[in-house]
């Protein structure tokens, strides 16, 4: 076995170059320094000293069960006997490791004067839960507060295989950082025997915590097990986490930005600026957490709402000496990158470097790219860091910031932690379906409490997920609104046509543009190749178009060389661009109005969206795609009026919001909540579970397929090839990472039931 430098070590291992006691003793650092850096003051009763012991428990024991000779076999074995040995349950490490945790969060706790004995019997509860499931994702509470009769037949052999010596050596180490209870064979051997009768009055009270209705036990167990599993990972790739910067980010940097930009005078730029100037004049009272800023499309909430967050961190930061990071959350992809480039703009222009550690991109397809002051990290830490958000302020998705606070999968939580102490900007936010607007509401509020942080939603048709009360607004909407005239609405959707009978009759006036929007991809390629005959100058946009020739075609849109354009709803949320004419098959109001904001931006001239209703074989296409009560509410609402002027857009979507909730159920949220609540985070049988939650649903299954649409395209196909060759699973895992988001630039997800899929080429579909 491998020696080390050191007069005393225990000479057990946690992995190959590393001695357990370091790794121990390193996690139970990194974490504990994250809970003391943070701004959490207490979850509930616990204060933030116990929880900063609880983590220290759960960090010096979580991998105390790689002690046994069967774990440390398997870790000097060659390849061929590691194979044998890793099916073995003795070789496994997260039972015993638990087990150790629960009673020595015990001892940590017994003396705990302010906590009831209930409080410190789920304290040690948490611990055994976090450290035995920190390589899985988590299950059932009262499954995993179970203990059979083979895993302690498992864990006694375990127990009996550990050197004595090394664990003595072991103990010392540990109780020299401050572990309270002495870890021997005998105390070992001891504990097995007791853990199933003291789990089993745990278990009963676990079936009763849905009563309770209370969200803070769930808010515990995922901040102790992010800090956890984030150190963890942290550890073994970096050994200690980057500090991080201590800059002053002044809202004004958005000023100066500005400032370089050639804004001409126009009614709609002073409406901007002043919406801009009433947001940030607004008196912050630190005990207001959630806000508002509900102002039209094409108003400059996107720079608005990040001057607001600076300024709210900075004082923050006065008053109360916490550096909050910025989350900036959008529902889609397409506008990630347009956004991210915004605020790197926006910090140069402030004068500041910035690198990944200051302002960093997530979502599934990034780069795996991390840059601190003069050092590029290798993809392994760039990874780590990355996926473990440690940055001043993260642009990400919907997908990623609702599936870290509603999820069993250990990936997905491990950055729980990041959403403490914290200012979330929730842009689009109309984009959460209602089904979930209970649910959200709910666990924001516990997390704007417990965790210490803000949020800021950002919208031009605000949802009654909170009531008005309960949120504070930034602007006066009503006067904005009511400023507006670009738009009006003609709804023309009450009779029914083809696709062909609107490309029929569509008459294109020659000083115009015309973006149409349609629900499904098909028929926007039906109607792109009908309308192709009439006009030349003519673009087309779906997720069918790869990543990289969609964002060439926006651009193109953006500066105004499309004469028409055929799309998708791809382009409704936060995509810049502008058309004099819109047509938008029938949808439900919220997106009526986001496709109205694609028409007119800038009050050129007064612009027209034209809703119709295409049917295919007489089946409405908005109806493969939409809830009919809500086509049905904004049918309703639409066909009041022969035209809707932007000023009404305000009553109308209220009027909208309003009839949704008397007419629609939250049935799903109320389900989720009662997993919530009872912390079945996963389920074995068809009960409702924290994992069924997705904020958005896929409706069918999807394949990706690769596209060589040019010579960059061929280059990363042949790196790819050239990847799939490399035996060794974690290499070739590392490799791909580096090509990784240039691979899926070329990619699109089609129907896995498609007819005709192109062939399959090393692993992947594939067309040149």
């Amino acid at each position: 076995m491998k020696t080390v430098n050191a007069s005393s070590s225990s000479n057990l291992y946690s992995h190959p170059d590393k001695l357990l006691e370091d790794h121990l003793i390193n996690v139970a650092d990194i974490a504990c320094q994250n809970v003391i850096t943070g701004s959490v003051t207490n979850i509930g009763q616990y204060d933030k000293s116990t929880l900063i012991r609880l983590i220290k428990v759960c960090g010096l024991c979580h991998d105390i069960g790689k002690a046994t000779g069967f774990f440390q076999r398997y870790l000097f074995a060659s390849e061929q006997e590691k194979k044998k040995l890793k099916g073995m349950s003795e070789t496994r490490h997260g039972l015993l490791s638990a087990v150790v945790g629960f009673y020595t969060a015990k001892a940590e706790f017994s003396a705990e004067e302010n906590l009831k004995n209930h409080e410190k019997d789920f304290l040690s509860f948490i611990a055994f839960w976090a450290i035995k499931k920190h390589h899985g994702n988590l299950e059932d509470i009262i499954d995993e507060a179970r203990v059979t009769d083979r895993d302690r037949v498992i864990l006694l052999d375990q127990i009996q295989s550990i050197d004595e010596n090394s664990l003595s050596v072991l103990n010392e180490k540990l109780k020299k950082a401050g572990l309270k209870q002495d870890i021997t064979k005998s105390s070992m051997l001891e504990w097995v025997k007791l853990i199933q009768d003291n789990l089993k009055p745990l278990r009963r009270r676990f079936r009763r915590l849905e009563r309770d209705k209370n969200v803070q036990p769930y808010m515990l167990m995922n901040y102790t097990f992010s800090l956890l599993i984030d150190a963890d990972k942290s550890e073994v790739v970096l050994n200690k986490l980057p500090e991080r910067p201590s800059l002053k980010i002044d809202y004004t940097v958005v000023d100066e930005y500005k400032a370089t930009l050639d804004i001409r005078k126009s009614y709609i730029n002073d409406l901007r600026e002043k919406g801009y100037k009433e947001v940030l004049d607004h008196e912050l009272d630190l005990d207001e957490r959630i806000y508002s800023i509900n102002l039209p499309t094409g108003l400059g909430k996107t720079f608005t709402s990040l001057a607001f967050s600076l300024k709210l961190r900075n004082k923050i930061k006065t008053k109360k000496d916490n550096t909050l990071r910025i989350i900036y959350s959008l529902p889609f992809l397409s506008i990630i990158e347009q956004n991210a480039d915004q605020f790197e703009k926006v910090l140069k222009a402030g004068g500041f470097n910035v690198d990944t550690n200051l302002l960093l991109k997530h979502h599934h397809l990034s780069e795996v790219y991390y840059k601190k002051d003069e050092n590029e990290f290798e993809p392994d830490e760039a990874k780590i860091l990355i996926e473990g958000w440690n940055s001043e302020i993260i642009v990400t998705t919907f997908v990623q910031l609702f599936h870290t606070l509603l999820s069993n999968r250990n990936k997905t939580l491990r950055k729980f932690h990041r959403l403490s102490g914290s200012i979330i900007i929730l842009d689009e936010v109309q984009s959460i379906p209602f089904k979930y607007w209970l649910l959200v509401k709910e666990v924001l509020k516990q997390l704007v409490k417990e965790l210490d942080s803000y949020v800021v939603f950002v919208t031009a048709t605000e949802p009654l997920i909170f009531e008005r009360h309960e949120v504070k607004s930034l602007v006066d909407r009503e006067k904005y609104f009511s400023s507006l005239d670009r738009v009006v609405i003609k709804p023309q959707h009450q009779k029914p046509v083809t696709v062909e009978e609107l490309a029929e009759n569509v008459e294109f006036q020659p000083d115009k543009n015309y973006l149409f929007i349609l629900n499904t991809i098909k028929s926007a390629k039906v109607l792109y190749k009908l309308l192709k005959t009439k006009v030349k100058d003519i673009e087309f946009l779906s997720t069918h178009v790869v990543p990289k020739e969609r964002l060439n075609r926006i651009h193109k849109m953006k500066n105004g060389k499309v004469k028409v354009a055929v799309t998708t709803q791809l382009v409704e949320a936060g995509v810049d661009i502008d058309f004099d004419v819109v047509y938008r098959d029938l949808a439900p109001l919220d997106s009526v109005n986001q496709a109205a904001g694609r028409c007119n931006r800038n009050g050129k001239k007064q612009g027209e969206v034209i809703v119709v209703s295409l049917k295919d074989d007489n089946k409405r296409y908005s109806s493969y795609i939409y809830d009919d009560v809500l086509l049905d509410i904004t049918g309703r609402i639409l066909e009041k009026s022969a035209c809707i002027r932007e000023k009404d857009f305000l009553n109308i979507i209220d009027n909208y919001y309003k009839t949704m909730q008397e007419k629609m159920t939250g049935d799903r949220s109320r389900e989720l909540l009662s997993a919530l609540y009872k912390m079945k985070y996963d389920s074995a049988d068809e009960t409702i579970c924290i994992n069924d939650f997705r904020i958005i649903q896929e409706t069918y299954p999807k394949i990706d397929v690769f596209i060589e649409i040019d010579d960059d395209a061929r280059k990363v196909w042949e790196e790819y090839i050239a990847i799939k060759e490399i035996k060794n699973l974690f290499e070739r895992r590392l490799e791909f990472s580096r090509i990784k988001a240039d691979f899926y630039k070329h990619t699109v997800a089609v129907p896995a039931t498609v007819d005709n899929l192109p062939p399959e080429v090393a692993g992947f579909r594939y067309v040149n």
